[in-house]
């Protein structure tokens, strides 16, 4: 009873705490004043997405079809940048009329570059940046200033396969200097989205198959210590299954300097599935020596420690990787 109890307490905590709630949308981000009088010509800059597809973790790169609107306090002709592009973006003029050179409307389609993190995978949740500036201006001669009005996101038709969308969008700006104009700045706009895996989705696919793996395997602790032999092909082949899963797992993601959820995950896997199979092992030694007594108490006791063991570490690394207990008493506070 307490080893189910723990499975299903590890299955809440999964369901209560990885899933962010529905949002409104709102843009956020700190408010800008624009000073009229200003030498440098104010430029209210805005974007509007269309669409946002192809996130690939492994290269952190992703597509993005949007407007770009440019709003000059007086005539200019800005030359926008997208900075983090991987390659040239498809930039299309829509506008004719730029109400003496004020206005400009365009539409790019481009493929983005952006940090994947992924310490909480599969239950991750990745921000997809826009940065947007001038080839040419520095912010002496052009500052962008956030422009709410001008940005927003068709939220009804953004449809990005395997992830969910939240609702708030993030705009802020910044300053770059490069080392062969280190006299000037340059006024950088950074729009970015964050999009989520459906937690039920990510346990379905690579969370579900590790325990069914493992509630087999553990099944050779109901088996007598006179299957000794089967009992050990039972949990080797539960240890082989699980390097293979994981292996199949990882292989959408990049290298990484550090260990994911899944990783720490399966690590616990492994470690079970291997006292397992050492524990199977010493009992067909036991049982060739025929020391039956012996192997009749270590597969009592162990059969009372292991499996209600494996879930309690699931739990507690589950509850300290997402931080749930200080969760909790906010909640409660």
């Amino acid at each position: 009873m307490i080893f189910f109890a723990l499975l299903v307490g590890f299955f809440l905590t999964l369901k209560k705490n990885l899933e962010p709630p529905q949002e409104n949308v709102a843009l956020v981000g700190p408010p800008e004043y624009i000073d009229p009088n200003a030498n440098p010509i104010q430029a209210n800059i805005g974007v509007f997405v269309i669409s946002v597809g192809n996130l690939e973790l492994a290269t952190g790169t992703y597509f993005m079809d949007f407007y770009l609107t440019i709003q000059c306090d007086r005539p200019c002709q800005p030359d926008p940048d997208i900075l983090n592009a991987v390659s040239a973006p498809e930039v299309t003029r829509q506008n004719a009329d730029t109400k003496g050179d004020t206005f400009y409307f365009y539409r790019i389609r481009a493929n983005l570059s952006t940090e994947v993190y992924l310490d909480n995978f599969p239950f991750d949740e990745q921000v997809l940046r826009l940065s947007v500036g001038d080839k040419q201006a520095t912010k002496s001669e052009m500052q962008f200033n956030a422009e709410p009005e001008l940005s927003g996101w068709d939220y009804s038709n953004i449809h990005i396969l395997g992830w969910s969308v939240k609702r708030d969008l993030d705009v802020f700006l910044s300053e770059d200097a490069y080392p062969i104009n280190q006299s000037a700045l340059y006024s950088r706009y950074n729009f970015s989205l964050t999009v989520f895996k459906p937690w039920i989705s990510s346990f379905i696919n690579d969370i579900f198959p590790v325990l069914v793996i493992m509630l087999v395997g553990l099944l050779s602790f109901l088996m007598s210590p006179d299957a000794a032999g089967e009992r050990l092909a039972l949990t080797s082949s539960t240890l082989l299954a699980l390097i293979l899963f994981h292996i199949n797992l990882n292989s959408a993601l990049p290298p990484l300097n550090s260990l994911t959820y899944a990783d720490k995950f399966m690590l616990v896997n492994y470690l079970t599935a291997s006292i397992s199979t050492a524990i199977s092992a010493i009992l067909l030694v036991l049982r060739d020596n025929q020391n039956l007594e012996v192997a009749k108490k270590l597969n009592g006791w162990t059969r009372l420690v292991v499996p209600p063991l494996w879930a309690f570490c699931i739990l507690v690394i589950t509850i300290w990787q997402f931080n749930i207990l200080p969760i909790l008493a906010l909640q409660k506070g």
